[in-house]
């Protein structure tokens, strides 16, 4: 996960840059932007180029300990201590005010916690950096006390989770009661009947799976989820995961192709030896992805072929799940991966859904350190590219031996550890 995200994750939509100008304003304009400044309840710092602060507001004074004297002129540095989620002081290489003074860059973040010098107080803030020109590389950055945010946050997370988790005894004993209704060897019900059962059988599975998707998404969203890297060797995994998914490509009479450089697998052809490209990654969550993209490819295309491969530059491995389905327009591209977002048309209210797939899959991409984009025309299909951070050939092998060695430790003395 890179320092901040941005207000678009997404490649094919832009990202505000540096290059956003502030005009010049006269004495009038500028003394009422100073008061509006001066008046608002979040800090506001302006940051030259050089990282020494400018300007702040009362706000801003008031959460970092310091005296307004002891801030105008010095380095953000020696005001803005902010610590990460594990109570570690961010360092420079991490520090995303830092990050947006060298790059230009628009950011913002929930990931840290800002220090009262004064006090020792540590409060949750939203952080929002806006670059002012391309020239002077001036910041304006936005500190927010989110502390009552991330509660209401908690509160309704914890309420989800225990009330998916409750729910999903009853609504199992309802499936299998129904699955028993439909069996033939334990009940015998007309074609009509049948026809109700069926429908009420699929209704309770789609309240299953939206039940653990809900429980899945609280868990990510605190936290609670933990990653089990591991070096790999992504061609051979992809394929493998991928390749379980062809009885349900060939079900909904689809071809299936999967493919890197010169590497071509189809339904019926042949495989040939190509590209091997390593990454770091958690297996478990890896498989869900795979399975939640391909998924969704089957269900949005109607006919055609669903594509999956693997290639890679000197720095990223990709995956890319395409598929030849209904697309998407532009526009929606940067709001797919939100919660509960689901595209408001006759094609995608037919087909259905939680709303949390693809957040859910974003969520766990970024767990690994990846990112995730899609590319869409409407009416000409859909692509999903997951991008991870590639390995060399020599950290996989001595990644592998670490792990290989300390399996086999655990083996011989289970009781370690």
């Amino acid at each position: 996960m890179g320092l901040f995200s941005r207000k678009n994750d997404t490649p094919s939509a832009p990202i505000i840059t540096g290059n956003t100008q502030i005009q010049q304003p006269n004495v009038a304009e500028q003394n009422l932007n100073e008061l509006v400044v001066q008046s608002v309840h979040e800090g506001v710092v302006i940051i030259g180029s050089d990282g020494n602060i400018r300007l702040v507001n009362p706000a801003a004074v008031n959460m970092f300990g310091r005296n307004e004297e002891e801030i105008i002129g010095f380095n953000y540095e020696t005001t803005i201590r902010l610590l990460d989620k594990n109570g570690n002081q961010v360092s420079d290489e991490h520090n995303p005010i830092g990050y947006s003074l060298k790059s230009g860059e628009y950011g913002e973040t929930r990931e840290f916690d800002l220090v009262t010098l004064d006090s020792n107080k540590v409060t949750p803030v939203s952080i929002i950096i806006v670059p002012t020109s391309e020239e002077q590389r001036n910041l304006v950055v936005t500190f927010r006390d989110i502390t009552q945010e991330l509660k209401e946050e908690q509160e309704r997370n914890d309420f989800i989770s225990t009330a998916s988790h409750e729910m999903r005894t009853p609504v199992a004993s309802i499936e299998g009661y129904l699955g028993l209704a439909m069996n033939p060897s334990t009940a015998t019900i007309d074609e009509r009947a049948m026809d109700y059962l069926t429908k009420a059988h699929e209704a309770s599975q789609h309240l299953g799976h939206l039940f653990q998707d809900l429980l899945d998404t609280t868990k990510l969203d605190d936290g609670q989820a933990k990653t089990r890297m591991e070096p790999v060797e992504l061609v051979e995994l992809v394929k493998q995961l991928a390749d379980g998914q062809i009885p349900n490509i060939t079900a909904k009479g689809l071809g299936y192709q999967f493919g890197t450089g010169n590497i071509e697998q189809t339904l019926g052809g042949a495989r040939q030896i190509g590209q091997l490209i390593y990454a770091s990654v958690d297996k478990s969550l890896l498989h869900e992805i795979i399975d939640n993209l391909i998924e969704n490819a089957i269900k949005y295309t109607q006919e055609g072929w669903v594509t999956v491969s693997v290639k890679a530059d000197d720095r990223n491995a990709q995956i890319i799940v395409k598929d030849t389905g209904i697309g998407m327009p532009r526009e929606e591209l940067g709001h797919i991966f939100q919660k509960f977002y689901r595209i408001d048309n006759r094609d995608t209210r037919e087909i259905g859904g939680t709303g949390l797939g693809l957040y859910l899959v974003k969520q766990k991409v970024e767990a690994m350190n990846g990112r995730i984009w899609a590319e869409s025309e409407v009416g000409k299909g859909s692509s999903f590219i997951v991008s991870f951070p590639r390995i060399s050939q020599d950290v996989y092998k001595k990644q592998r031996f670490v792990l290989d060695n300390q399996a086999s430790q655990n083996f011989q003395n289970p009781n370690a550890a």
